[in-house]
């Protein structure tokens, strides 16, 4: 969600009759944003936190403080007073599916938010299958639903590869390697990739595993079994342009999720020129281009199979990977930004 504001604020920089204010709750953090004059923070505590107070009373009375035209609420809550017009991302509906099912959070996600989204000026959302699921909870929101697809940052686009940091090329060597995206939650899979890895014919193929913190890096390399403890590697935190290089040196980008609101490395991977072999569930059923390798979730054959294949594609990858850098150019961040501003004019931006 950093990323989505980030680029949201990168990209409207040719918008110069769009002010920003942005608003944070932990003033030892700061905030990361463009420097720009049209950009400001103002980051505050509010009593109550552990009540969602900041969100519901301090936000609000902050958007009034500032005099702002919209107040877009981009992590997929907002407040139920809402003295400005209102715009909420979002991105899917995992906190209501996922939320834990004590009272405090019943009430929250099941009384507090649709009745803050009833009051709400506009909802946006990042794929078909999110609107899907929006609607069959919320089919009163249809009028006031809009899918703006996240986008790639500009980088892939051009002849910037980045590099590898040191240390993790210095473990990777001269070695052929998978790249697994997803961290350590259980539905995006990291057991799954583990174990296609374990069987391939290919056996001085690595795995290289991105979104894991260190505490998480930890306990995965324990579990590990010993016949992949020198084949699967953990990276720490990367830079964008040091996981584009790492997707362009890889064989193959494994993306096992079971669910996305918006799958962010399986257009990454193609628009890398790497394969990405996923399956077509929800919001990645929108994400299949030419590099895409779908496969069936819990067919573990054939995910070793596309690995195979993706190993040995030889000179149809390039091919492929020309094909791959015309068809992502639908997800630049500037078409996001544009369809953004329209629906912040719609509900109350005013232009100067």
């Amino acid at each position: 969600m950093g990323k989505y504001v980030f680029e949201l604020l990168h990209n409207s920089s040719a918008q110069q009759e769009l002010v920003w204010v942005l608003f944070g709750n932990n003033p030892s953090l700061g905030m990361a944003a463009p420097e720009r004059k049209t950009i400001t923070t103002d980051i505050f505590e509010f009593k109550g936190d552990r009540f969602t107070l900041w969100e519901q009373m301090g936000v609000p009375l902050r958007a009034i403080r500032h005099n702002v035209d919209v107040l877009h609420c981009t992590e997929g809550s907002l407040s139920l007073w809402q003295p400005k017009p209102t715009v909420v991302t979002i991105h899917d509906t995992l906190s209501w599916v996922e939320r834990p099912d004590t009272a405090g959070t019943k009430f929250y996600w099941d009384t507090l938010m649709p009745a803050a989204l009833k009051k709400c000026a506009a909802v946006i959302t990042i794929s078909e299958s999110s609107r899907t699921d929006i609607l069959a909870r919320w089919p009163w929101l249809e009028n006031r639903l809009s899918v703006i697809p996240h986008g790639i940052e500009d980088a892939y686009f051009t002849e910037d590869k980045g590099r590898i940091p040191e240390d993790l090329a210095k473990t990777i060597g001269k070695a052929p390697y998978l790249v697994y995206m997803g961290g350590p939650m259980e539905r995006k899979r990291f057991n799954w990739a583990a174990e296609v890895l374990a069987k391939t014919k290919h056996t001085t193929l690595k795995l290289i595993a991105c979104g894991f913190g260190a505490e998480a890096r930890r306990t995965a390399t324990d579990k590990l079994p010993n016949h992949l403890k020198d084949r699967v590697h953990f990276a720490s935190f990367l830079s964008d342009a040091e996981l584009r290089a790492l997707y362009r040196g890889a064989r193959a980008v494994l993306y096992p999720t079971l669910y996305e609101g918006f799958g962010f490395p399986a257009i990454e991977a193609q628009a890398a020129g790497v394969p990405a072999i996923f399956s077509a569930l929800g919001s990645l059923k929108e994400l299949i281009g030419p590099l895409a390798m779908i496969v069936p979730p819990i067919d573990l054959d054939a995910w070793v199979a596309a690995v195979d294949q993706a190993v040995t594609m030889g000179e149809q990858r390039a091919e492929l990977a020309r094909a791959a850098s015309s068809w992502v150019k639908q997800f630049e961040w500037k078409q996001s930004v544009d369809k953004h501003l329209a629906v912040y004019q719609k509900v109350g931006f005013k232009t100067v």
